[in-house]
C-alpha cells in the first residue's frame, strides 16, 4: 500500500503520521504544494508559490501524473485536494480523475476548512466565529464551504475530523486524534513544584495563529488582573513563530494557555502537555459528549474567558498541582497522541477502503 499526503503542512499532522505510518510498514511520504514559513518537514516541494502560472501549472500536473503511478490513497489534508483553488472555484477539480482511476480518496478536515461560521455562532454559546476577524470569512465563505463539503461526501472513501466542532458540519466523518506530537522527540528534564516570585515570576506562554480565534485579549486580560492583584506572573504571547523553535519556548514556560473559544486543544497544548506543562483551555461540554471517546481522560484545566483569571490564581496558590498536572499530561499524551496508535486508525480506513 502507497500513501500520499499532501497537499499542505498544516499544523505538522501529515508528516507526524506519515513518519508512524512508515514505522508500522506503509509507504507514506508528505507532498506540500509550498512550504510556509512555520517550517513544517515535507518529503515533496512543489514550490508553487514560485515562478510564473503555466510553470506553476506544469509542475503540479507533472507531479499528478507520477503520483497517480505512485499511489494508492490519497490523504487530503486541510480539506483540500492537489486541483483545487477556492477563489478560482476549482473545487476538488482532481478528485473525479481519481476515483476514475481506482485511486482511494482519504480528507482530514483541520478547523475553518469546515467550520462553518453564521452555523457556529447560532449554535454555540462561545465560539470563535463570533469573534474572528478574517474579513472574507463570510455567509457567502459558508456557501462555499457547504459546496465543497458535498463534493467531498461524494468522493471520498473516508472523511475524518481533527477538531469535535467540525463533527456538527461533517456528518458520517470520524474523530482522529492530532499526530503531530511524537512523544519519543518532545521530551523535558523532571519539572520542580516553585513559588512564583518577584524576581523570577510565573511565566505564562501563550501562542495565537490568529489573536481574535484563539482569544487573546482574554488572556492578556487575566494576567493584567492578577498583576493588579499582586500576583508575580508574566504573560508571553509569541507569534510568528517557526515550528522548530516552539519547544525551547514552552520548556521556558511554567504554564501553557491555549484556546479559548474554540471549544477545543490545539496541537499547540499536545505539545505543552508532551513536555509536562499545564495547560489551560476552553472544552466545550457538548462536543467532548458527542465524539470525543477519551473525554474523561484529558488532563486540561476547563476554563473559559470569563474564569480564565481564577483558574490561573488558583494554580498559582498550589505548585503541587502544576506538576501533578503536567506529568498526568505526559501520560495522556503518550496514551492518546501517539502517532502509532493514530497511524493504525488510519491505516485501518486505508485498508478498509482498499478492500472495498
Amino acid at each position: 500500500m502507497r500513501v500520499l499526503h499532501c497537499p499542505t503542512e498544516t499544523g505538522g499532522h501529515a508528516w507526524g503520521l506519515s513518519r508512524a505510518e512508515r514505522a508500522l510498514g506503509i509507504q507514506s511520504d508528505v507532498m506540500v504544494r509550498r512550504s510556509s514559513w512555520l517550517q513544517f518537514p515535507s518529503d515533496v516541494d512543489l514550490r508553487l508559490g514560485d515562478g510564473l502560472l503555466p510553470a506553476k501549472l506544469f509542475r503540479l500536473g507533472k507531479f499528478l501524473l507520477r503520483a497517480v503511478h505512485d499511489y494508492d490513497v490519497f490523504h487530503f489534508n486541510w480539506g483540500m485536494s492537489l486541483v483545487d483553488h477556492r477563489a478560482w472555484r476549482l473545487h476538488y477539480w482532481d478528485l473525479p480523475f481519481l476515483r476514475r482511476m481506482g485511486k482511494r480518496i482519504i480528507v482530514s478536515f483541520q478547523g475553518c476548512d469546515a467550520r462553518m461560521k453564521t452555523l457556529s455562532r447560532q449554535r454555540f454559546s462561545t465560539s470563535a466565529c463570533a469573534e474572528c476577524d478574517v474579513t472574507w470569512c463570510t455567509p457567502r465563505m459558508d456557501a462555499i464551504r457547504r459546496t465543497r463539503i458535498r463534493k467531498v461526501f461524494a468522493y471520498a472513501d473516508q472523511v475524518f475530523a481533527l477538531n469535535p466542532d467540525l463533527m456538527h458540519f461533517l456528518p458520517g466523518a470520524e474523530f482522529l486524534p492530532y499526530a503531530s506530537v511524537n512523544p519519543a522527540e518532545w521530551k523535558a528534564d523532571e519539572p520542580q513544584a516553585r513559588q512564583p516570585t518577584a524576581a523570577r515570576p510565573f511565566l505564562v506562554l501563550h501562542m495565537p495563529t490568529n489573536r481574535s480565534i484563539k482569544g487573546t485579549k482574554y488572556v492578556e486580560e487575566a494576567c493584567a488582573r492578577l498583576r493588579a492583584e499582586g500576583w508575580p506572573v508574566e504573560l508571553r504571547v509569541v507569534e510568528n513563530v517557526p515550528h522548530p523553535q516552539v519547544k525551547d519556548l514552552i520548556a521556558q514556560a511554567d504554564l501553557v494557555v491555549d484556546q479559548l473559544l474554540i471549544g477545543w486543544y490545539g496541537a499547540f497544548s499536545v505539545e505543552a502537555m508532551a513536555l509536562g506543562k499545564p495547560v489551560l483551555c476552553y472544552l466545550r461540554d457538548e462536543d467532548l459528549k458527542r465524539f470525543v471517546p477519551f473525554r474523561d481522560r484529558i488532563p486540561i484545566v476547563r476554563t473559559t474567558k470569563e474564569t480564565l483569571a481564577d483558574d490561573l490564581r488558583a494554580l498559582l496558590r498550589t505548585p503541587t498541582r502544576c506538576l501533578e498536572l503536567g506529568a498526568a499530561g505526559r501520560r495522556f499524551v503518550e496514551d492518546c497522541h501517539d502517532p502509532l496508535k493514530i497511524a493504525r486508525q488510519t491505516i485501518t480506513a486505508y485498508q478498509r477502503t482498499c478492500a472495498a
